[in-house]
C-alpha cells in the first residue's frame, strides 16, 4: 500500500522500483534501456551496400554483393580507354569523393569530378588501364592496377604511367568514394608528350 507522505516517484524511479525486485540494479536497467534504445534507431541503416531497411544477407547474397561490386569497378577501369567522360560518369555517385592520390585535394561530387575529368582525357589519346589484382569484401574494392596515360604527339599532357592500389567504396551501385595510393617501390613514369 502507498505511502501518502511519500513523495510522487518519476517515470525512471517507477521502472527502477519495479525491476530491483526482479534482481535488475539501476545501472544493468540503463545500460539495457540503452542498447534497445541505439538497437530501434538502426532499423535505417546502411545494409549491404544499399540504404533502406536492415537486411541481414545470406552467403550466396554477400557473394553476389561483391561479385557486382567488383564488376562494376572492373568495367570502371575498363571504360577509361574509352576516354569518354559520360560513360565514367554513369559509375559515380552524385556525391562522389575521388582523390587521385595520398596528399592531393579532395574533388567532391559529380560535377567537381566532371571538371577534373573532361579536361584531361580530352588531352589524350589513349588510356590502358591493367588491373593485376582485385578483391571484393562487402562494399569495399581494392585493386593493384597499372594506369597508363597516352598523350598525341605535341600533346600538352605529359606520357603517364602509374602503379596504384585503388580503393573503391560502393553505395547504391555506384562508386561513393574512390582514392588511388602509391605502389611502394613501383617506377612510376611522367615524361612529356613526344614531339612533332
Amino acid at each position: 500500500m502507498k505511502n501518502k507522505n511519500q513523495p510522487a516517484m518519476s517515470g525512471l524511479e517507477s521502472l527502477l522500483a519495479r525491476h530491483q525486485t526482479a534482481g535488475l540494479n539501476r545501472r544493468q536497467l540503463i545500460t539495457g534501456a540503452s542498447a534497445l534504445g541505439a538497437m530501434s534507431m538502426m532499423s535505417e541503416v546502411i545494409a549491404g551496400g544499399h540504404r533502406g531497411k536492415t537486411k541481414i544477407l545470406t552467403p550466396d547474397e554477400q557473394d553476389a554483393l561483391e561479385k557486382a561490386n567488383a564488376e562494376l569497378v572492373t568495367n570502371f577501369c575498363s571504360d577509361y580507354a574509352k576516354r569518354d567522360v559520360d560513360t565514367l560518369l554513369s559509375y559515380v555517385h552524385d556525391d562522389v569523393i575521388y582523390q587521385i592520390t595520398e596528399g592531393m585535394p579532395l574533388v567532391e561530387g559529380i560535377e567537381d569530378y566532371r571538371k577534373h575529368l573532361a579536361p584531361m582525357l580530352g588531352g589524350l589519346e589513349k588510356v590502358d588501364w591493367q588491373i593485376l589484382r582485385q578483391h571484393a569484401i562487402g562494399q569495399l574494392v581494392i585493386n593493384d592496377r597499372i594506369d597508363e596515360f597516352y598523350p598525341p604527339v605535341g600533346g600538352k599532357i605529359p606520357r603517364m604511367r602509374f602503379r596504384v592500389a585503388g580503393y573503391f567504396w560502393i553505395v547504391d551501385g555506384k562508386i561513393k568514394i574512390w582514392r588511388d595510393y602509391s605502389f611502394p617501390g613501383a617506377q612510376q613514369l611522367i615524361e612529356p608528350a613526344p614531339k612533332a
